[in-house]
């Protein structure tokens, strides 16, 4: 391969400085997998259960794999700590901290996986760094962080096939992630968004630039096709899918031959890709001779690698002695207040179900209008005290829908006008569901504090976890089914109903404390 090197240099001196530089380093990643066990367990089951992050299994391996066969560039130089690398390792320490007390999982896992270079920073040095960038940099395919992808590459994946079946004469309409031809009505589904093979095929693409270029603006080149290949592939699939089902019918475009056709269909682009870019391949074999570094080991280095240890220490030991004591759970009750102008609070119907596991109290009701009749809902879900596993607000699960009986045709975020004569951000789903479309707008609440948010609700929950207070933390979700006066006249009765709840997103002296919450168990 094209990273195999042949060194002809070195000498016994520094080769026993980088012995005492690797066992160094062997013991402080021993010790980061002991301190840092419960990511590492909560890393492996993500990549074990999401069919997505599947491939996460061979990053490490490949890494240790790219990284030996630069072992004689690397032995070339002698291994000088960098005391900058204790500032980066404090850093991650104190991010690892804040992700464990607000039980934010992607935050721990970039914490966990950014160590090892942050390591090699500060036990071999800048050099060392630069010897083994790609080995290093390729670690960020361990880190879960494609889920964010699925919704935009879900809306890419709907209009490039619509565009497509309008390039054939298809009669066809989108109505957000719905595309609807005269044969069915097709759901571009979370599975569908192709984020599988977007992210699998950037991590090989990586790599097989990695092994068989040399000129750096080849590989460049070859890993933007490689992240953009799959992406016009995907949309050509369900192009393809849909284009199948109206001309031989629905049998051939799903079930075992939709999976088949898949899985042919990204193999063969898959296929097509590696030998494109094997036509253009460099030298396989490059041998060069790296010059000698005669730079001896000073005395500070055993120094540099405790403190180092004790900083790999320092945020598990932290994270332990910081124990807040949480408000107990179901000790509060919530309560609907009468809204001006509608009559309620009484049941809902069984067509919208929130689920928000580990809550302390949470309440949905229905409200009607009293002039125009038109049915509003509303769910609220009460945390109390510091997020922590099985209450957590914020966490893979919980949602404002159920997955099994919706799918979202569109989202944004909406502005409303409040009756303060503010106006408050809230996040606006369309889902497609058994009884018609529906709208839901929420938002969430900590300590009177609204936004639309999740990334600002959990920094505030870190805030208020490091400065040793509780936190209430909330979620609220106003939902209506869309009817035949239009969305612009229910998003438009929606807001009316939001601006007369009282003590909802920012509205009164205490939101979402003073009107709903009946009573709460003080802190013990």
């Amino acid at each position: 391969m094209s990273r195999l090197l042949v060194v002809k240099s070195g000498n016994s001196a520094r080769v026993s400085v980088w012995q005492a530089a690797v066992w160094a380093f062997a013991i402080v990643v021993v010790i980061l997998g002991a301190g840092y066990w419960r990511t590492i367990e909560s890393l492996l089951w993500v990549w074990g259960h999401d069919g997505t992050y599947q491939y996460a299994f061979l990053i490490f391996p490949l890494s240790i794999w790219t990284a030996f066969n630069l072992r004689h560039e690397l032995l070339a130089g002698t291994p000088k700590p960098c005391i900058w690398g204790l500032t980066i390792v404090a850093g991650l320490g104190f991010i690892w901290l804040v992700g464990q007390l607000v039980s934010i999982n992607l935050v721990q896992h970039f914490a966990l996986v950014a160590m090892f270079p942050a390591l090699v920073l500060t036990f071999w040095g800048a050099r060392a760094v630069r010897v083994l960038a790609f080995p290093l940099g390729y670690l960020v395919f361990a880190i879960p962080w494609g889920d964010s992808l699925v919704g935009p590459l879900q809306d890419f994946t709907a209009h490039f096939s619509v565009r497509a079946l309008e390039l054939t004469g298809t009669p066809v309409i989108l109505n957000g992630r719905e595309i609807i031809t005269p044969t069915a009505t097709w759901m571009v589904a979370d599975a569908c968004s192709g984020v599988k093979f977007f992210i699998a095929c950037t991590a090989l693409g990586c790599l097989y630039a990695y092994l068989i270029y040399q000129r750096w603006w080849k590989r460049i080149l070859f890993v933007l096709l490689a992240a953009v290949v799959p992406i016009i592939a995907n949309g050509l699939r369900v192009f393809f899918t849909i284009l199948i089902g109206d001309t031989w019918g629905l049998k051939y475009a799903t079930g075992t031959d939709h999976l088949i056709f898949g899985w042919q269909f990204f193999g063969g682009v898959l296929v097509i890709l590696l030998l494109l870019g094997w036509l253009f391949r460099d030298p396989l074999v490059i041998t060069r001779r790296v010059p000698s570094n005669g730079h001896r080991a000073s005395p500070w280095h055993g120094a540099v690698w405790a403190i180092a240890i004790v900083l790999v220490i320092a945020g598990p030991l932290l994270a332990a002695w910081i124990r807040l004591p949480g408000a107990p759970v179901n000790q509060a009750q919530l309560a609907a207040p009468p809204v001006p102008g509608w009559l309620g609070p009484e049941s809902p119907p069984a067509s919208w179900n929130p689920s928000y596991r580990g809550a302390a109290a949470e309440i949905q009701v229905a409200y009607r209008n009293r002039v125009t009749g038109a049915s509003i809902e509303v769910f609220n879900a009460l945390y109390l005290g510091r997020p922590r596993r099985d209450h957590n607000l914020i966490t893979y699960g919980n949602n404002v829908y159920d997955p099994a009986t919706a799918r979202v045709l569109s989202a944004a975020t909406r502005r409303i006008p409040l009756a303060s004569g503010h106006s408050a951000r809230v996040r606006e789903l369309r889902l497609s569901t058994a009884n018609g479309p529906r709208i839901v707008w929420y938002w969430y609440c900590v300590n009177g504090h609204c936004t639309a948010s999740a990334i600002l609700v959990k920094l505030m929950q870190g805030f208020y976890a490091l400065t040793g207070r509780d936190s209430r933390s909330s979620v609220w979700a106003v939902s209506a089914v869309e009817n035949a006066g239009g969305l612009q006249a229910l998003r438009t009765s929606m807001a009316a109903f939001v601006r007369a709840v009282p003590g909802i997103i920012g509205q009164g002296p205490h939101p979402d404390e003073s009107v709903w919450v009946h009573s709460a168990a003080s802190r013990p």
